[in-house]
Order: C-alpha cells, then sequence, then structure tokens
C-alpha cells in the first residue's frame, strides 16, 4: 500500500497523471487512506461512521458498524487531511460487497464504487 499524501488521494481518484481510459480487465491502483469517513444511504439523512481501508479511482474498501445491503447507492464525505481547513470530498456509488471482519471483534467491511464525486470547501467534507 502506498503512504497517505495529497498527491496519493488525488491520484486514487484519477486526478493525477495518467490515462483517463479505463479498461474493463484492469483494476485501479489502491491506496491505503487511514482516514474517516460518513456515508449514507442515499437520500438518507442519518450518517454513519467508518473507517478507510483502501481507495482507488474507481471504489473504497471501508470497515463500519452500520453495514448496507449490496446495490444500496450510497453517499460518502471524506475530510482530506492536508491544511486546517482542508477541503472534503463527497462522493456517490453503490454498494458492491460485504467484507467479513478479520479479527473477532472487528467491524465488518463495505466495499463501494465511486461513480462521481465533488470537492467542497467547508466542514461539510468532514467526517
Amino acid at each position: 500500500m502506498t503512504r497517505l499524501t495529497a498527491g496519493c488521494v488525488l491520484a486514487a481518484l484519477g486526478l493525477l497523471g495518467g490515462s483517463k481510459v479505463k479498461k474493463d480487465a484492469q483494476r485501479a491502483r489502491r491506496f491505503s487512506l487511514p482516514l474517516s469517513l460518513r456515508y449514507r444511504s442515499a437520500g438518507a439523512s442519518l450518517w454513519h461512521d467508518g473507517r478507510i481501508e483502501n481507495i482507488s479511482r474507481s471504489g473504497v474498501l471501508f470497515w463500519t458498524e452500520e453495514p448496507l445491503d449490496v446495490d444500496t447507492p450510497v453517499e460518502m464525505r471524506i475530510a482530506l487531511p492536508l491544511l486546517r481547513t482542508s477541503p472534503g470530498i463527497v462522493c456517490r456509488g453503490r454498494i458492491v460487497r460485504t467484507v467479513l471482519p478479520s479479527a473477532r471483534h472487528a467491524p465488518p467491511g463495505l466495499a463501494a464504487t465511486i461513480s462521481s464525486y465533488r470537492f467542497v470547501r467547508d466542514d461539510r467534507g468532514a467526517a
């Protein structure tokens, strides 16, 4: 896994270098990103907390105590720890799989696609 830097976050989302054309058979590079995120079913008012395991331009794997069903549309908010008033990212996607916990008391995981994202310049991006 790659160490967390501003460039790694932007590269994970496909904003730095590389081709914008993605082949179906090609797996996007994953970046280890030990950050909190908030997520909810699209259109819901209640946010849940999660912890990112890794992220790429096409998806994110995170651990949470509040799993969602596979195929649920989801909205995610990630705060970028770059500056005191760092921007955040709001992502939309869909839950594609659940991951069983690796330890007895560990939370389960969710894998979600990232179909769209936008940057926000206020605390609403914070997790």
